[in-house]
């Protein structure tokens, strides 16, 4: 592991409940959930993965809709948030590129959680997602949005962090032959002083 994206864990680490609480006033996606699990077919109990689940904002939603959730963060303090506040959800702490990734999901979502991840990785969690998800399977995933790949890093109050910044042609690009796209935010959001997109694509 890179020293960069070690200080990034060590930040989500030592800032964890400093973190949790900026990202709770943002509030859960609540209407990202539900147009998800519509994307899939809207099936009763949908088997759901949460990839960088955090302290578990938006897991307090999904556990409303299911009893098949499982969400993992590679934030080991995050994720004892997560299992105090959200004690019927299932928690794990792992890395997105090398986790096991359960069979037959409805569902995966990533919100605001790839962008620590290089164009290679993400490939690796796209196929691995590809091969978890039932056909017509969703993964709904949230990045910061920039005209081209760029990788950035930031000092804040918080630490340090690295971010990788994309746009939806290289998620396309990167989804190839194994997802057709259901869905684009095409009203782009901004959180702050910057800019993200959201994009659903549908297991083939």
């Amino acid at each position: 592991m890179s020293d960069i994206r070690q200080r990034t864990i060590d930040t989500y680490n030592n800032s964890a409940k400093e973190l949790a609480e900026y990202f709770r006033g943002i509030g859960s996606r609540i209407k990202d959930i539900d147009l998800a699990i519509e994307l899939a077919g809207s099936p009763i109990g949908p088997q759901i993965l949460e990839i960088g689940c955090g302290d578990g904002r938006d897991a307090k939603e999904m556990v409303k809709r299911t009893k098949h959730y499982v969400g993992f963060d590679i934030s080991e303090e995050l994720i004892k948030l997560a299992r105090e506040h959200v004690p019927e959800g299932r928690f794990e702490v792992a890395d997105a590129v090398t986790y096991d990734y359960p069979q037959g999901l409805d569902v995966v979502f990533a919100f605001a959680s790839l962008l620590h991840l290089s164009k290679e990785e993400i490939a690796t969690v796209l196929e691995k997602a590809h091969t978890s998800l039932k056909p017509g399977g969703v993964f709904f995933i949230s990045l910061k949005l920039a005209n081209e790949y760029t990788e950035k890093i930031k000092e804040d109050r918080f630490g340090t962090r690295q971010f990788y910044f994309y746009n939806p042609d290289i998620i396309k690009e990167l989804a190839g032959d194994m997802y057709e796209v259901a869905k684009i935010d095409g009203g782009f959001i901004t959180v702050g002083n910057t800019e993200w997109f959201e994009i659903a694509l549908r297991s083939k």
